[in-house]
């Protein structure tokens, strides 16, 4: 890969970090904002579905004018939008100020990382775009291992919303990076035709590979994420582990080993196939996704050795199937469906929390209870995964 193809998928990287860790640290503060607002099981899958909601109704907006433009423009607008819903997030003195914030960075944030994506997709050519979507899941890592850690110890030395602003002050840094970082793509314009919204819509949903692709995205979502709202909660609650040193650590061991592994099943997937390695990957999934949600013990190495497992075996499906997906469309449409694709995908999160969000309950003295059905869903749709992928094929493109 070249110099300048990886310089660009760091600075790319580090968007996406921001972008996760605001999404993500919002998940382990819930039993402090269950302590200050008295937020129960459902209200918090609200607060996570606003954040989805916003993301899929600025997907549908954007649908038909993402590819009218250069794409380095895109993405600066946006990402400004979203540091600015990030200070607003820790400004919020509220349940209600908080998912309105929530909402106003979702319409931004969400939208993110489909752009990042149209731009790995006319920047790195195909045979290399496993190794790409390897290295932007750095910034997943970088999230797990230094963001969400670091956003629970601020949270713990001041307030709940301090890791928002110290993130918005981030996010001020990497939007002058990517300014200065990030070229000006524009080769789509070329073949780029006024359409409606109506007109894309149609346009991307004509062919049957772009259609079972979105499909995959819909299935991978609850497949990987149904579990992961509550994680928190179940650990410290259930487990009776410590909020301030085990669950940082979940993150942090499982942020490193995915830092390492990442890379090498993205290049992996290049070299043998993505299908296999994803078949793998489900399989070793199993072990987490069924154990996490029936944990028993108070013993940290088992807690750590489940958890590892879901970063690094369900966690790396992401990997392969965006790396397919992101494949199945040409140049002059693919930020139209990437932003389709990714507002289909935010609709799955937010539908997956707030489904979670009634299955578990929590009881007078903090226990959830129902906790393990999300992980049996996760097997269900994890199945589905592997079934739909056979049928999403990716398309000849020529090497840049």
């Amino acid at each position: 890969m070249k110099r300048s193809e990886i310089l660009l998928l760091l600075v790319l990287a580090f968007i996406q970090f921001t972008a996760i860790v605001d999404f993500m640290v919002l998940m382990p503060l819930k039993p402090m904002l269950t302590k200050l607002w008295q937020v129960t099981p459902s209200q918090f899958g609200v607060a996570v579905f606003s954040y989805g909601f916003g993301a899929f109704l600025s997907s549908l907006i954007c649908i038909n004018k993402v590819d009218a433009y250069d794409r380095k423009k895109v993405l600066v607008l946006i990402y400004a939008g979203f540091t600015i819903g990030t200070f607003l997030c820790g400004l919020a003195n509220s349940y209600y100020f908080l998912v309105i914030a929530r909402f106003i960075t979702g319409l931004f944030g969400g939208v993110c990382g489909s752009v990042i994506q149209s731009i790995v997709g006319d920047a790195i050519p195909a045979q290399r775009r496993g190794q790409a979507m390897g290295i932007l899941m750095l910034g997943f890592a970088l999230a797990s291992v230094l963001g969400v850690p670091g956003g629970l110890y601020l949270a713990s030395a001041y307030q709940w919303n301090t890791p928002f602003i110290v993130l918005a002050c981030l996010c001020v840094l990497v939007f002058v990076g990517a300014l200065f970082v990030v070229p000006n793509f524009k080769a789509h314009l070329e073949n780029y035709k006024v359409s409606s919204f109506v007109q894309i819509v149609s346009k991307v949903l004509s062919d049957k590979n772009r259609r079972m692709a979105l499909l995959l995205t819909i299935v991978m979502m609850p497949a990987h994420f149904f579990i992961i709202p509550f994680l928190t909660d179940y650990f410290t609650k259930n487990c009776g582990f410590d909020y301030k040193s085990s669950v940082p650590l979940v993150y942090v061991v499982g942020g490193l080993l995915s830092a390492v592994c990442s890379p090498l099943i993205g290049k992996l997937s290049d070299k043998i196939g993505r299908f296999p390695v994803l078949a793998v990957l489900t399989l070793l999934s199993v072990f987490p996704l069924v154990g996490i949600p029936n944990l028993e013990t108070h013993n940290k190495v088992i807690l750590l050795c489940f958890t590892a497992g879901f970063f690094i075996f369900s966690g790396s499906r992401m990997i392969i199937t965006m790396a397919q997906v992101t494949s199945t469309a040409d140049p002059s449409i693919r930020g139209a469906f990437l932003i389709l694709n990714a507002s289909v995908q935010q609709f799955a999160v937010s539908v997956t929390s707030l489904i979670g969000g009634f299955i578990v309950v929590q009881d007078e003295n903090g226990l959830l209870h129902n906790y393990h059905y999300l992980g049996y869903l996760s097997l269900v749709f994890s199945a589905l995964v592997l079934l739909v992928f056979r049928s999403v094929k990716v398309i000849a493109e020529k090497s840049n």
